[in-house]
């Protein structure tokens, strides 16, 4: 699975240069099979990361919670 972070760029050192970038999200009941959904729907549109990962709740009294989680898929150089 690739990496998801809430930083707004890849803080690995020595990080290749990002070389696309486009937004991603995802929805569930569950903000950890929310977040591993943006993951694997990235990689299969080719990212190498998601960076600026954000998570919303929504619920109302006639529904159960539902998490939305919101990023930038970014695909990095290759080194």
């Amino acid at each position: 699975m690739i990496p998801v972070f809430t930083t707004d760029s890849v803080p690995i050192y020595g990080a290749q240069p990002v070389t696309g970038a486009w937004p991603v999200w995802a929805e569930s009941d569950d903000a950890g099979r929310a977040i591993d959904q943006l993951a694997r729907q990235s990689a299969a549109q080719g990212a190498h990361a998601v960076i600026g990962l954000r998570l919303s709740t929504f619920s109302s009294e006639h529904r159960m919670d539902k998490y939305v989680v919101m990023g930038t898929a970014v695909t990095m150089a290759d080194a």
